[in-house]
């Protein structure tokens, strides 16, 4: 036949007998073989999710009845799917006999890559920001089970209740090759709480005697939305008080969110009138001690450093003291000028009204501050004139030598009864009732004028 296996026998029986006569019989034997291998069994069918997880190729031995053992490679058959890692495997093993009696065997493996990818870094949390402060989009990578995945980022802005307030949502999205994808979404919520800013400054306050400035062109800006429409100020004008009145120009600034802020420039306007002030105080004539400070009277928050001048030439006037003493009785003037805020001047005047207020009948304390204890009947005591008058009563005297030593000292002193003779009537320094010698001493009195207690020192001459 045409295989090894394949044949036909003749068998053939000669008898010959002693003459050569001769008979045959004959018996045919065909051999076919028509059986295939006897197959192993084949691998499980299997599913897998990559490439990699396919199993390797394996060789098969199967038994055949005339050929014995025949040991194959299996051969695949790939029917591919959607993508690289989605295709079914059909891998068969055919055995083959010498006469080509065949059989086979075959295993499935079915790929399909149905698992996602997970990403190498932390989707970003949930945050808020200004408008002028957004982070920056995060870049972020993923790994898939088998091989490359890719990562794409969409931005979606859902609006708010004003332009400058939204949220920013922000959807990562990592893909294989088989298309299996995994998200992560950050949401950043956006708000605008800054209300605008001057670009530059504004000039204030503007003091001025007369000239009132130009509104001044401004420009302003806001974090989130650039540059302001500048607004038209409003403007309002104080009550004059003491001679100035202030321009107050506001700017009310609002951006798209309602973020509001004012901007203000002052404008002192010095109209620099004579500010007219009356002491109410009663101010004596009758004193050569008692004074007043006629800056007391000032307008609460005038500045000092200004000049006084006495309008009215009377009286003793030093800087701002005044002493009325024997001035006769009527309103003076006197007037302080100063520069009113730098910049213009300013005339305080102040009328001082001068009053006799000695008691009825009270004549005024003299002192004479010299006297000569020498015995010839003139000038002969330290004289007071008026001082011993019930109207100046209580009063003191105390005399001291040029060493500062008390020598003389009494109460209600009165020209007569009690009166300094220039006889030590003091410490036991010096001997009482020891006639003091020629020299200048030193002496303090006080009285009562009216409801006031008067001080009085100076020096006294004693000459013999």
């Amino acid at each position: 036949g045409n295989c090894p296996n394949s044949f036909t026998v003749i068998r053939t029986w000669t008898f010959t007998d002693a003459c050569n006569n001769s008979s045959s019989v004959s018996q045919t034997i065909t051999v076919i073989d028509d059986q295939a291998p006897l197959t192993p069994e084949a691998p499980a069918s299997i599913t897998a999710t990559c490439v990699g997880e396919v199993p390797a190729m394996i060789s098969l031995t199967a038994v055949d009845n005339c050929s014995g053992s025949i040991t194959v490679q299996g051969v695949d058959s790939i029917v591919q799917g959607n993508c690289a890692n989605s295709f079914t495997i059909t891998r068969t093993w055919t055995f083959t006999d010498a006469c080509n009696n065949t059989s086979s065997v075959s295993q499935t493996i079915a790929v399909g890559d149905t698992i996602a990818p997970t990403f190498n870094e932390s989707i970003p949390v949930n945050t808020t920001a200004s408008c002028d402060n957004i982070p920056n989009p995060a870049v972020l990578t993923a790994t898939d089970n088998c091989g490359a995945a890719t990562v794409s980022m969409t931005e979606n802005i859902l609006q708010g209740n004003c332009p400058s307030n939204y949220q920013i949502v922000r959807t990562w999205t990592a893909t294989d090759a088989c298309g299996n994808s995994v998200s992560g979404t950050q949401t950043i919520t956006v708000s605008d709480t800054v209300a605008p800013e001057l670009v530059g400054t504004i000039e204030t306050p503007i003091n001025t005697c007369d000239v009132i400035p130009d509104v001044p062109v401004l420009q302003f800006t806001d974090n989130c939305t650039g540059t302001i429409v500048t607004p038209v100020p409003s403007i309002t004008t104080s009550t004059v008080v003491n001679g100035v009145y202030t321009i107050t120009r506001t700017w009310t600034v609002t951006d798209v969110c309602g973020n509001t802020r004012e901007f203000q420039q002052l404008i002192n306007v010095i109209t620099n009138p004579v500010i007219e002030v009356t002491v109410s105080d009663q101010i004596c004539n009758d004193s050569e001690t008692a004074t007043w400070d006629l800056s007391n009277y000032l307008p609460t928050g005038t500045p000092a450093g200004g000049t006084w001048v006495n309008e009215s030439n009377v009286g003793t006037f030093n800087g701002s003291i005044f002493n009325a003493y024997q001035v006769p009785e009527a309103d003076y003037v006197f007037s302080y000028t100063y520069n009113h805020q730098n910049t213009c001047p300013q005339k305080v005047e102040v009328t001082v009204p001068v009053e006799l207020c000695a008691v009825a009948g009270c004549d005024t304390v003299i002192i004479h501050n010299a006297f000569t204890p020498n015995n010839d009947g003139i000038n002969e005591w330290f004289q007071i004139d008026n001082i011993g008058q019930d109207c100046h009563l209580p009063n003191s005297v105390e005399i001291y030598n040029r060493w500062g030593v008390l020598v003389y000292e009494t109460k209600n002193y009165d020209n007569s009864t009690r009166k300094f003779e220039g006889v030590s009537e003091g410490r036991t320094t010096i001997n009482k009732s020891a006639d003091l010698p020629t020299g200048t001493y030193f002496y303090i009195i006080q009285w009562t004028d009216g409801s006031q207690t008067i001080n009085k020192d100076g020096y006294l001459y004693l000459t013999r």
